[in-house]
């Protein structure tokens, strides 16, 4: 009986040494949740498989969105014989459009009594003599691989990408102060795949802005949730610690004192959903609040350590990834920022640290931080 799988390869994991199980396990955990399929761990890579029932474009379809996989084959498979080999072979190639081909085989944990080079040479044959095809082993335009675990032969003849990276999960919690622009939401994608966990934090000032940015934060965790199956949204009010400080404090700070409050508050509430780590999308040098002097002015006042990953990112690059994720057209729709409320004429771009914390000194802090923190909603979203 011919079934379908899919053949898993993972690249970061294989290099984990003694942990590499934890990171394995992960992968299987994620897969089976993305897909809805059953996931076995073999040597060096995964099985999965899919059921009759299985759609097996949605299926793969989640699975390269899936952190971790280096690439994976869409395969057919049956009970280890030769003759169930040459058969799968001409069925996958029959189609294939090449003018050479080559055949790859693996044998793992397997009693089959002929070698990986024995079966190049036999299926090789079989499909030189139905195809008409001719054999480049150095250079083929399509590679029939064969692969023989146990009693089960796989054969596929192309091989897709995957998202890379590690398995979300496998690094940590970390909540991500999330614009409606287009920074921080490829910010929040990069840290998922470096095995991250991601809570998603977004500053609104209604009522003196409209809704548009909550509703762009929105549609962005829907996406990012493609990635980490599910996501944490939440929609903290900045509004009134912004009118405290544009009524008490210089002018030309403001933005920075705005940017000195959302960490503040983040880390907040950071601590409830167990996150260790604030992260932001800045890129070193794109605005006036993102100099060496502001940064560090802003970083001060978070209680929690601050990753910026795209820190050495241009516009240029940050745009080719957010339209590679699908977010771009969502990320660069108009939308009333938080941090435009009484926005100064001139805003400074060399703040210091010592300037912040002398116009603050007249704020009551922690009374804002607690308002806004207990004043803030939890959206939940889950891959469709």
């Amino acid at each position: 009986m011919i079934r379908d799988y899919v053949i898993v390869h993972y690249h970061e994991i294989g290099l984990k040494g003694r942990n590499r199980a934890f990171f394995e396990q992960a992968l299987v955990k994620n897969i089976r949740r993305a897909t809805g399929c059953d996931v076995k761990r073999l040597p060096g890579r995964l099985l999965v498989s899919l059921d009759a029932d299985t759609d097996t474009g949605v299926a793969l379809e989640r699975l390269r969105d899936v952190f971790g996989v280096a690439n994976f084959a869409h395969a057919s498979g049956a009970k280890l014989n030769l003759e169930e080999m040459c058969a799968l072979a001409w069925e996958k190639m029959q189609d294939a459009e090449c003018e050479t081909f080559a055949v790859r085989a693996r044998k793992a944990h397997s009693d089959f009594s002929l070698s990986a080079r024995e079966i190049n040479e036999k299926v090789g044959a079989f499909l030189l003599e139905r195809s008409g095809k001719r054999v480049n082993l150095s250079n083929p335009d399509v590679t029939c691989a064969i692969e023989i675990v146990g009693d089960l032969v796989l054969v596929s003849v192309s091989k897709e990408a995957g998202a890379g990276g590690l398995p979300v999960g496998v690094s940590g919690r970390v909540a991500m102060l999330l614009s409606g622009g287009i920074d921080s939401p490829v910010a929040a994608a990069r840290m998922m795949r470096r095995g991250s966990r991601v809570t998603l934090i977004h500053f609104h000032s209604q009522p003196y802005t409209d809704r548009s940015s909550e509703r762009h934060a929105e549609e962005l965790a829907q996406i990012l949730a493609r990635f980490q199956l599910d996501i944490g949204l939440w929609l903290a009010p900045l509004a009134p610690a912004q009118q405290v400080i544009a009524s008490n404090c210089p002018e030309e700070l403001r933005t920075i004192l705005y940017r000195r409050m959302m960490m503040r508050i983040a880390g907040e509430i950071a601590s409830k959903d167990g996150a260790r780590v604030l992260v932001t999308g800045d890129s070193l040098g794109q605005v006036a609040s993102q100099t060496i002097e502001n940064l560090a002015a802003v970083e001060d006042a978070s209680p929690l350590p601050v990753f910026r990953p795209l820190i050495g990112w241009d516009k240029i690059e940050i745009i080719a990834e957010s339209q590679r994720l699908g977010m771009f057209e969502v990320s660069s729709a108009p939308c009333q920022e938080a941090c435009v409320l009484f926005e100064p004429k001139r805003p400074a771009t060399k703040a210091s640290v010592a300037a912040c914390r002398k116009a603050e000194c007249s704020l009551d802090i922690p009374a804002l931080v607690a308002a806004a923190a207990e004043g803030s909603e939890l959206k939940s979203f889950r891959l469709d």
